[in-house]
């Protein structure tokens, strides 16, 4: 008798979702993927916009994203990714600060802390060391000691005030996590340094371009917001909305899949899954993320900075955190000599002008930016807001423990019904990437040969 091809859907055309899809493709299933929004790409998304291309979410990549390069091969993209710049700079004191995030000789050199920083960051390296082979992507959820402090009590003990001010508070309040290291753990903080001190790649044509290739080979349906995802003795029944005609509501539509990959931010799965357990449910609905109201201005030409990104400190900058340099990342990134830089203020602002329209916001932040950019304002051809909630999981004190147990519940689990996401890990696109294969492997192996239906 003929074996049927199992049936698979995932929920949301993130890069968690995209990548499960794919594998759950190339093993042979039949595979739908539904996506709530009118795109794909999710937090890993590049748009069109007047002629420049702008990133709405994640746009550094590190070259230690192995798996990530290998599906870039894979898909045939190589010759369209490449090495992109590691300068970085700071500001401090009316000065910026440059140095390449993976030279080590740069960070002994550079004037932007002092000698009593330089050795507190000796003193706490055998700490640091002690704990490495707990801060990678899959040994993370066994810290213990570094579960227990904030990134700013870890700095505190270990570090100098002038640590915390020039490097951990521009760093992560903005230039990755985009919140205060007073409610993250310690443990994403010294990961994510770890992670970011390497060479890095990108794309001219924007990070977006893998999410793009990948939605464009696999059936991705738009605006098709999956209402539940329910069990029962004979396989799994899906529920969404068919918004494709004029995008409105749509026609209820259900359809049953021996498999299930539910790819979306954490606390959107609770809302998706009516059958969750209540600890996995008070679990999803609680994990913390930012939010992220960001603003990309194209120019007529490039502001005098060679660095692909800028972080200010809280004395030097109070609304702006991080500006990033987009045509000083990797050559062709910016067509015609101009220029195209992305603005992330801090919360505060984020808070305050949330709700604006962007127009406003626009004014706001290009105001702000001139404080960094003296003459900015005349150069902008056009600008782009992007609102990204939830943006980035801010892991706290604690998080890793109540992972692990999440994790352990999940074991258990029906293994028809996988879940992937940022929330994990360390939240970061590779992170959401791995999480979603690992869902495919883990469905893969339920459904061996020899338990298909037939």
């Amino acid at each position: 008798m003929e074996t049927r091809r199992p049936t698979a859907i995932v929920v949301g055309a993130g890069i968690a979702g995209l990548t499960a899809a794919w594998r759950l493709r190339q093993a042979g299933l039949r595979v739908r993927v539904l996506e709530r929004g009118p795109a794909a790409g999710g937090r890993m998304r590049t748009v069109e916009h007047d002629g420049f291309r702008v990133e709405l979410g994640a746009s550094i990549l590190g070259r230690n994203y192995t798996g990530m390069l290998g599906l870039i091969e894979e898909l045939g993209l190589s010759q369209q990714f490449g090495p992109s710049s590691t300068l970085c700079g700071f500001g401090r004191d009316d000065t910026v600060h440059r140095l390449r995030t993976d030279s080590r000789a740069d960070l002994l050199r550079t004037r932007l802390v002092g000698l009593r920083t330089k050795a507190a960051v000796f003193r706490a390296l055998p700490n640091f060391l002690a704990h490495r082979r707990r801060l990678d992507w899959d040994t993370m959820d066994r810290n213990t000691y570094l579960d227990t402090l904030s990134a700013t009590q870890y700095a505190r003990r270990h570090l100098t005030r002038e640590a915390i001010d020039h490097l951990c508070e521009p760093l992560f309040g903005g230039g990755i996590v985009l919140a205060s290291p007073d409610r993250m753990a310690a443990a994403d903080m010294l990961f994510y340094t770890a992670k970011l001190l390497v060479p890095h790649f990108n794309s001219p044509q924007g990070v977006g371009l893998l999410t793009r290739t990948l939605a464009d080979r696999l059936p991705v349906e738009l605006n098709s917001p999956v209402t539940s995802v329910r069990r029962d003795a004979d396989g799994l029944s899906v529920t969404w909305r068919d918004g494709k005609e004029g995008g409105g509501a749509g026609e209820e539509r259900t359809e049953r899949a021996d498999a299930v990959v539910v790819a979306v931010p954490a606390p959107q799965v609770p809302g998706i899954l009516p059958d969750l357990s209540a600890p996995d449910r008070d679990y999803l609905s609680s994990v913390p993320y930012s939010r992220a109201l960001i603003v990309s201005l194209g120019l007529e030409r490039p502001p005098p900075e060679r660095a692909f990104a800028l972080f200010l400190a809280r004395r030097t900058h109070p609304a702006l955190v991080g500006v990033e340099l987009h045509h000083n990342k990797i050559p062709g990134r910016v067509d015609d000599g101009r220029g195209l830089i992305t603005l992330h203020p801090r919360q505060e602002f984020t808070d305050l002008w949330w709700d604006a329209d962007d127009t406003t916001v626009t004014e706001q932040a290009v105001t702000a930016a001139g404080a960094v950019f003296p003459g900015l304002r005349e150069t902008v051809l056009t600008s782009h807001v992007s609102r990204q909630d939830p943006a980035l999981v801010v892991r706290p004190p604690g998080g890793y423990a109540d992972l692990r147990a999440f994790n352990a519940r999940r074991r258990a689990a029906d293994p028809r019904l996988q879940l992937a996401g940022d929330y994990f890990g360390p939240s970061s696109t590779y992170g959401a990437l791995r999480s979603g294969e690992q869902a495919a492997a883990r469905l893969l192996s339920h459904l061996a040969p020899g338990r298909r239906g037939t």
